[in-house]
């Protein structure tokens, strides 16, 4: 673009801006006060904007970071004060990240652990109030599994006491349910047992029903001419003569 062009688009622009601004603005008394036109300012990019507008753009707010939401909280272990950890911000746990013992006290569980060894459903993990916090994990055996759900063993114990009222309770209720489970399991293989002798018998059966072919042994001569031949599977005896 020419000198003499952007000049020109420039000052076109100016004038265009200037009459648009322009607002009569009636009082009471009857007077009218102009409103001055806003300066223009040449953006460089090749466009203009009215003050103001510049003026909003430079003004504009971004949203700071959240805050925290636990402050001032003290460790339940060590006593300290802490902002923020793994404990407090995943299951609402006061345990500062010092104190953390995620391989025994503050273990994770799957749900199928959480229901199999503490005797849980399915409602009072997630139903029940409060329900359990919970963080979601790819299942490691296969990626495309839904995602796994565990939960913290702490709280899972505590929600177990909850219901079964204690650990002697609950110890017993998972004895009655392992006494169930192998008179089940015993059950299923007497049953099995029993179809395979019904299976044998019947084709024993189905043997001696079939037509028997004898297998003779060596004849024998009984009187002058005459000889017999032995069975060697049923005992029956065939005579004959020769000549």
């Amino acid at each position: 673009m020419s000198p003499f062009v952007y000049l020109f688009w420039k000052f076109f622009c100016k004038c265009v801006c200037m009459c648009s601004s322009f607002k009569l603005l009636f009082v009471s008394s009857g007077t009218v006060e102009v409103k001055a036109p806003p300066k223009i300012v040449d953006t460089g990019g090749g466009f203009f904007l009215e003050e103001e507008e510049k003026d909003k753009i430079q003004k504009t707010v971004h949203p700071s970071e959240p805050l925290l939401e636990f402050d001032d909280v003290f460790c339940e272990d060590c006593g300290k004060q802490f902002m923020n950890s793994y404990l407090m911000l995943h299951f609402h746990l006061a345990i500062c990240d010092n104190c953390r013992d995620a391989e025994d006290k503050h273990k994770l569980i799957t749900k199928t652990e959480a229901k199999q060894e503490y005797l849980l459903k399915d409602c009072d993990l997630d139903k029940r109030e409060p329900a359990l916090k919970f963080i979601l994990k790819k299942n490691p055996h296969n990626a495309n599994w839904g995602d796994m759900k565990l939960y913290l063993k702490l709280q899972v114990i505590k929600r177990s006491l909850e219901i079964w009222g204690s650990e002697e309770a609950l110890q017993e209720a998972k004895e009655a349910r392992q006494g169930t489970r192998e008179k089940m399991k015993q059950k299923k293989f007497d049953k099995k047992v029993k179809e395979l002798r019904r299976a044998v018998r019947s084709s024993l059966w189905k043997k001696e029903a079939g037509i028997h072919q004898h297998e003779y042994g060596p004849e024998e001569n009984i009187e002058e001419d005459m000889y017999k031949k032995t069975c060697t599977t049923c005992g029956h005896e065939l005579t004959y003569e020769k000549m």
